[in-house]
């Protein structure tokens, strides 16, 4: 399915635009050289699983000019780095070095894997600003606010459904009869409370 919707992206770059697949990694595929393993309960985590990334791709793919200019970035990396800025409220500088220290910023924004040199220099998001102007992360808002929006009904309705009481027909136990057989679904006889002298 994800090959089919990222073929039009395919068709359109030239050599000048870089893309790949912006299939989301799983935990257990993402490069990590550490022994212990990433949380998949973390937010960011959660997070790269709700945003649309291949309406992202499509709207910062239009921005750009496929015979003008150096090589684009990949889509993903942009979009997620910008993201990350907005959402931590963070400097273009500041943003670089916390993608750079952060292995799930690093998962969020796409990286294969975990890698200590920073993925680009803090100018690019400049330049990003200026190549695609306010209409691009008008679309970007957009997606990422409804892509939430439908995540979080989407979390509120698994949790309405674990909290809901039993009706009373789908109790564990079977009613009680009137029958004497002592079983466990015999009436049980009710005795007095204990006082204590």
């Amino acid at each position: 399915m994800h090959d089919k919707q990222a073929n039009p992206i395919k068709n359109r770059a030239s050599i000048m635009i870089r893309t790949q697949s912006h299939r989301q990694l799983s935990l257990s595929e993402f490069d990590w050289p550490f022994q212990v393993a990433l949380d998949e309960d973390n937010r960011w985590v959660k997070m790269s699983q709700c945003i649309p990334w291949d309406a992202l791709a499509e709207g910062y793919y239009q921005g750009l000019s496929v015979t003008h200019g150096r090589p684009a970035k990949d889509a993903r990396l942009v979009i997620g780095a910008v993201i990350i800025k907005h959402k931590l409220c963070l400097s273009d500088e500041e943003t670089v070095r916390q993608i750079q220290e952060n292995p799930y910023l690093q998962y969020f924004a796409g990286l294969p894997g975990y890698q200590m040199k920073a993925p680009f220099a803090p100018s690019l998001l400049v330049e990003i600003r200026k190549r695609m102007g306010p209409s691009v992360f008008e679309v970007f808002h957009g997606a990422i606010i409804d892509a939430l929006a439908e995540a979080k009904e989407e979390q509120k309705r698994k949790t309405k459904s674990r909290s809901q009481p039993k009706s009373a027909n789908q109790d564990d136990d079977p009613p009680p009869t009137a029958g004497g057989s002592g079983g466990p679904g015999a009436l049980r006889k009710k005795h007095p409370p204990h006082r204590a002298s």
